[in-house]
């Protein structure tokens, strides 16, 4: 028969097999007949597609692609060593280095990609794929199901939930030119000529800096010397406000 999914619109192909030459009784005048049930196109039981994998590198998308037909297809090995493969390919995009996929993934949770629980269950994966690789050794399905849940949360943490935190949520500022970009656009609420140091031009965002502020500053001074950063000048050292000591001001050009 030919079945259409009453949610997506997705039409497939159902097989129905029924054997009654091994037909068994169950009860009085009632009779089991074993049947093989086969859908085309297969499909992963109970999963459903990322939302957001459009934000996935292609390096990363394509290996997990191929990871969920070789799941749907049932071929374990290739699945292992699929899903292997993508904590790989994220390593790479990543510049993750590393002697083996060991190091590489401690990395991972050194540099603050994932947290130290999360490496524990991906050494879980590499030791599946070393498995399927030289022991030609199948993973369950069971195995292959937790597998993948472990590697969508490595997708989703590593690039989707950035994506869709990213000008909805006030995250913090790690990088410079974030928070260059963040600076600029707290300039436009102030007048040309006016004075004041860093934090009172980033105002409440300020917090997002976390720490950072000295080195972001001393990077900005270099930019504005060198004439690379031409939004501000750099002013007077002065108290403001409240303050225990001197800050440095930058000002607007008029």
């Amino acid at each position: 028969m030919v079945v259409k999914c009453r949610g997506c619109g997705s039409t497939s192909f159902r097989y129905v097999f029924a054997d009654y030459e091994d037909a068994y009784p169950i009860s009085d005048g009632e009779w089991e007949v074993p049947k093989t049930i086969k859908t085309y196109p297969k499909f992963i039981e109970n999963h459903t597609e990322l939302d957001g994998i459009h934000c996935v590198p292609e390096i990363v998308g394509e290996i997990y692609e191929e990871s969920l037909i070789a799941i749907q297809e049932g071929a374990g090995i290739l699945a292992g060593l699929g899903l292997r493969g993508t904590i790989e390919a994220i390593c790479n995009e990543r510049s993750i280095a590393g002697k083996n996929l060991e190091v590489r993934i401690s990395k991972l949770a050194s540099q603050g990609l994932i947290s130290q629980k999360d490496a524990e269950r991906l050494h879980a994966i590499r030791f599946l794929g070393n498995d399927a690789a030289h022991d030609i050794k199948k993973p369950t399905d069971r195995q292959i199901a937790i597998a993948l849940r472990i590697i969508e949360h490595l997708i989703v943490t590593v690039y989707i939930l950035d994506n869709q935190v990213k000008g909805k949520l006030d995250t913090i500022v790690t990088e410079y030119e974030d928070f260059t970009k963040l600076l600029k656009s707290h300039l436009k609420e102030y007048s040309s000529g006016d004075e004041f140091p860093l934090a009172k031009f980033l105002a409440k965002d300020v917090r997002r800096i976390q720490g950072a502020l000295s080195h972001m500053e001393s990077q900005l001074i270099a930019e504005i010397q060198a004439g690379s950063f031409t939004a501000l000048s750099v002013g007077k050292v002065d108290t403001f406000g409240a303050s225990p000591g001197k800050l440095q001001h930058f000002k607007l050009p008029k």
